[in-house]
């Protein structure tokens, strides 16, 4: 059965993709049946020098899409931005519908002005959009209404970027003031409305694997940074002797083993695993 696999945030850059990483991504999607891969955003930090090339690449194996994170929209302007957005596309017996997302600050109970001085300590702030977050969100929303209205949503498949739902937000401490730039309840209002079935999304590195909430299924499974993979945190819990401080700071758990030949051993062992276990994947004929 041939199938439709989207994944999100794989950061090639940062997560440093080499040839062994790429082909290895390939074989596994064709390992899995994938005739169409989608990748929901965050692909690297640089669409140009590192997105392009690294899509060229997989088309020469298979049908590939895409739609945009936030960190994918560095250094584009706002009509290359919106020229990705909310596509339109025939797979097998499936429809898919990808667009970006943005957020509307409403996932956070802070005042309006540390919410903004919060911002100047998120990536976005180094982005160049036109109008406040606001006037971004309420675009997209718009669009994404007026398109959910003109098709069929029988058998439809989302997929986006941006954080649909409260429940998919960051309960840390640390971490949940940040929950103003993950995205909007107000998606899910509309995916309800719609009666929307399939809702694939990434973005806050976190996988979900898929949770049903009020009648829509949605899909999280993001790859995330190398530090957060379930094979670096296996192999940390595995070798407690290279943690000797016990930390749990991912960054710096990493760090310590990073180089360790062991390690890049595992890592190229279970890599493949890792991929599977970020792939969201719909018969499509």
């Amino acid at each position: 059965m041939k199938k439709l696999a989207i994944m999100s945030d794989l950061h090639i850059d940062s997560n440093q993709f080499g040839q062994d990483e790429i082909e290895t991504l390939i074989y596994t999607l064709k390992d899995q049946d994938v005739v169409h891969l989608h990748l929901a955003g965050d692909i690297s930090n640089h669409h140009v020098k590192e997105t392009l090339p690294f899509l060229d690449q997989l088309r020469q194996h298979l049908d590939v899409s895409y739609n945009l994170g936030n960190h994918d929209m560095l250094g584009m302007d706002e009509a290359a931005i919106q020229a990705e957005n909310f596509q339109l596309l025939n797979i097998g017996q499936r429809q898919l519908l990808a667009f970006h997302g943005w957020y509307d600050y409403s996932f956070s109970n802070e005042a309006y002005d540390w919410i903004l001085r919060r911002k100047n300590l998120w990536f976005d702030r180094r982005l160049t959009r036109n109008g406040t977050d606001q006037d971004i969100f309420a675009s997209e929303i718009l669009q994404l209404e007026r398109k959910l209205d003109s098709i069929e949503r029988d058998g439809l498949i989302v997929a986006m970027h941006f954080v649909p739902h409260s429940d998919f937000t960051m309960w840390h401490e640390k971490f949940a003031p940040f929950n103003a730039f993950l995205g909007s309840q107000a998606f899910h209002e509309l995916f309800v409305r719609y009666q929307v079935p399939d809702v694939v999304f990434g973005h806050a590195h976190r996988s979900y694997g898929t949770v049903e909430i009020d009648g829509v299924r949605y899909h999280s499974r993001p790859l995330g940074y190398t530090r957060e993979w379930d094979l670096t945190i296996d192999f940390v819990n595995q070798h407690p002797h290279l943690n000797p401080s016990q930390t749990w700071n991912l960054s710096k758990r990493y760090n310590l083993i990073k180089n360790n030949p062991l390690y890049q051993a595992h890592k190229k062992e279970k890599f493949k695993n890792e991929l599977l276990g970020s792939m969201t994947l719909f018969e499509v004929g």
